[in-house]
């Protein structure tokens, strides 16, 4: 009986299949799979670190896209400021020379009172433009002698006005408001075609806030956003107060229009698409560029067509609040609480914005820019490495597909070298299944049989050689794919453990802590490099004429909070008329910050510290800073200024290594000043710094 329906099924009852395809799906299985499998985990990986990295890539760019804003608006800020204080210091002036004008017996002839009229209303005037200043009394205090007398008194004022319109391209117009609605103003216009009778004209924003209950330290301020009533548009105002012997006689201003600040103020260059706004101190966008109307729905409001006279004050809508918009008043409340900074905002679009506050003016200058427009870059390495990502896909697609081909070739061929001989053996078999004679499975001496047993045994030889290659392939590259995936997802790993926090009360007490003590650390350093600087003679001065009371009131700022931490007190005792030395602003700066730091920080709770400015010679000032603390005894006083001598307070709670006194010595020196002081213990100490009003002095 034959055997084949025996051969035709395994013992299990499964039909057996060809040699070829169980070769090639073994190999597939064992081999091409685990491969395949490799290959692309390998590949998702790529991809996701490469996204991981263009996330990191685009935090990283988007910081310091943020600092580079911040660091513009805050040099920007200082240009701005000084632009302003230059209008500000204008201001001063010419209210100097108001009060003075006022004060003083009139000059001029009756000729220069002829372009003067007084109309039906009670309103006197000017009738025609002679080059000077417009002039309109309203009426509203009935106008005599004594009012014309001061009209006459202030006719002197006029070259002045002029001078200042053209000195600073920022300034509209100048002008003098007095009590009694009295309006010098410059340039000249037809006052009559614009004001009304009878306007009351400290009833004004741009009065009024210079008063004594708005402004008690008589300073000059500046005014918000407003229209002006002279009809020149929109604009902001440098007022300060003119005092009589008894009351405020006057406020004197000066205008800029809210285009003159566009044009000339707003002109930065920024990163990408950014461009810069100002803001008022109530959140009010006082300037705002033309790139900015799309993202805010705004439209700058510089001119203002005038149907009748304005009656009274208007200030801009409410949409220009930055406090009353939704999509900017998480930027305002930033800004309330710190004086510079970033945020992110939505206005329709991702955008950065980073703000810095003008000096003086308590202004803030907001800088805007697009997410888009910053990562541009990063964006196009994005796209660069997804681009790479699809090629490499493409090509590894195309790369299997062909290796499985002649994978698939070469399976067949050697399918096709395996089964010839066991063709022969099964025929062997199969005759001998017939009834043929059964020979022992030993060596034959046919050579076909021999050479079928010869092939099958260098089949498998051929075989457990190709087994043997393959696991060390696979091995190998198990080995060498291991180490970088242990690394990536190690890392991985160490970046979700790391995600941030919010810090409880203590810890975050104590990160204030570690931050005053880095702080502190820093100062001490600070100071140690100065005198190394100073030693090495390495301090270069910057010598010029500095305005010297906003350089001590911005140093008496400095340190209020300090002294607030104690409730000592600082007085300030500046002179109202504009006082200059020569010298270099940072070094005298330095040197009057040590010495009022001290002055505060070694004086008693509840003390007080003064500081003034006194003409002791026709060639110096002497600035005097007097305190109250426990003075110093006279047998260390000699030592006083020895760098790293405390005079016994080295253990004390106070934190300093005894050299702000010394280095303040020195660069006095450097700015040919001399420092000397008195003090008695118990009573306190007086420090004197001499310093010289001109180059001249030095000589």
């Amino acid at each position: 009986m034959p055997l084949l329906p025996y051969f035709d099924k395994s013992l299990d009852g499964h039909r057996p299949r060809p040699l070829k395809q169980w070769l090639w799906k073994s190999y597939f299985s064992a081999a091409l799979v685990p491969l395949l499998l490799i290959e692309v985990g390998f590949l998702a990986i790529y991809w996701g670190t490469s996204e991981l990295v263009f996330k990191k890539g685009a935090e990283a760019v988007t910081g310091l896209a943020t600092q580079a804003l911040t660091d513009a608006t805050q040099r920007e800020a200082e240009t701005i400021s000084a632009r302003l204080q230059a209008v500000a210091s204008l201001t001063d002036v010419f209210a100097s020379e108001t009060q003075r004008a006022l004060a003083s017996p009139a000059d001029v002839g009756p000729e220069v009172m002829d372009r003067y009229a007084m109309s039906a209303d009670g309103v006197f005037h000017t009738t025609r433009d002679d080059g000077g200043a417009a002039l309109y009394y309203s009426g509203i205090v009935p106008v005599g002698e004594a009012e014309i007398e001061k009209v006459r008194r202030t006719e002197r004022l006029d070259p002045i006005m002029a001078a200042i319109v053209k000195a600073e391209p920022l300034v509209q117009q100048v002008y003098l408001n007095t009590f009694d609605s009295m309006n010098r103003i410059y340039p000249y216009f037809d006052v009559m075609q614009t004001y009304p009778p009878k306007m009351d004209i400290p009833t004004y924003n741009f009065y009024y806030e210079a008063d004594p209950e708005h402004n008690p330290e008589g300073k000059v301020v500046w005014t918000d956003a407003y229209i002006d009533p002279a009809g020149a548009g929109w604009m902001v105002s440098s007022i300060a107060p003119v005092m009589g012997p008894e009351k405020l006689e006057a406020v004197v201003g000066i205008d800029v229009t809210i285009g003159a600040i566009v044009t000339e103020v707003l002109n930065i260059a920024l990163e990408g698409d950014g461009y810069a706004m100002l803001v008022g101190r109530d959140g009010t966008l006082l300037a705002l560029p033309p790139q900015a109307e799309g993202d805010l729905g705004l439209t700058e409001l510089i001119e203002h067509s005038y149907e009748h006279a304005i009656l009274e004050d208007t200030f801009k809508p409410s949409e220009f609040n930055l406090f009353r918009r939704a999509d900017l008043s998480a930027l305002a409340l930033a800004m309330e609480a710190e004086a510079t900074g970033g945020i992110g905002v939505d206005l329709g679009r991702p955008m950065i914005a980073s703000w810095s506050t003008v000096a003086g003016t308590d202004w803030h200058l907001i800088a805007l820019a697009s997410q888009s427009s910053l990562l541009a870059e990063t964006y196009s390495l994005r796209t660069t490495l997804w681009n790479i990502n699809q090629i490499m896909l493409v090509g590894l697609v195309i790369f299997y597909l062909g290796f499985f081909a002649v994978l698939r070739r070469r399976s067949n061929a050697m399918s096709e070298v395996m089964a010839r001989p066991l063709a022969d053996l099964e025929e062997r078999m199969m005759r001998i299944a017939g009834g043929e004679t059964a020979l022992p499975l030993q060596r034959s001496d046919v050579t076909e049989v021999q050479r079928a047993n010869d092939h099958l045994m260098e089949m498998a030889a051929q075989l457990d050689a190709a087994a043997r290659s393959k696991a060390a392939f696979l091995s190998a590259v198990s080995h060498e794919l291991r180490t970088p995936l242990n690394a990536i997802f190690g890392h991985s790993q160490l970046l979700r453990l790391s995600a941030g926090k919010p810090l409880d009360g203590d810890r975050m007490r104590h990160v204030d802590g570690m931050a005053k003590a880095g702080r502190d650390l820093l100062g001490i350093v600070e100071q140690v490099m100065d005198m190394s600087a100073i030693e090495r003679g390495q301090v270069s001065d910057k010598m010029r004429d500095v305005p010297l009371a906003p350089l001590l009131a911005e140093a008496v700022e400095d340190q209020r909070p300090e002294a607030l931490k104690t409730n000592v007190t600082i007085k300030a005792d500046l002179p109202d008329q504009p006082l200059s030395v020569w010298t270099d602003p940072s070094l005298l700066s330095r040197i009057v910050g040590h010495i009022l730091g001290n002055a505060v920080r070694y004086n008693r709770p509840d003390g007080s510290v003064s500081i003034s400015v006194r003409q002791a010679h026709a060639d110096w000032l002497e600035l005097v800073i007097a305190d109250t603390g426990y003075g110093i005894s006279a047998d260390v006083q000699d030592r006083l200024f020895d760098p790293f001598d405390r005079l016994g307070r080295e253990n004390g709670v106070i934190s300093g290594i005894g050299l702000g006194l010394t280095i303040s010595q020195r660069l006095a020196a450097v700015l040919g000043c001399t420092l000397t002081f008195t003090s008695e213990e118990d009573r306190g100490s007086v420090f004197v710094l001499r310093i010289p009003k001109s180059k001249a002095s030095l000589a």
